[in-house]
């Protein structure tokens, strides 16, 4: 049965839970004090873009894409 499933994701090239963890990123917004509030995690960079897009357009507030390590990868201001 572990054969099975190691073949399976070898063949569908499913990433490990490490790579995602590795390409998550959290979008955060900043909010009327200053501080940044995080709202949601993707493992998924076009989804968090598409959000925080979104988000931005919408609220018109300051919202930014950060990596696990707190690095700001993009800002919608």
């Amino acid at each position: 049965m572990k054969d099975d499933i190691r073949k399976l994701t070898l063949i569908m090239k499913i990433p490990s839970r490490e790579e995602l963890e590795r390409n998550k990123v959290h979008l955060e917004w900043l909010s009327i004090n200053g501080n940044w509030i995080r709202f949601d995690s993707f493992y998924d960079f076009a989804t968090a873009v598409k959000y925080g897009t979104n988000r931005y357009l919408s609220t018109g507030t300051a919202h930014r894409i950060v990596d696990n390590k707190g690095r700001i990868i993009e800002l919608f201001d």
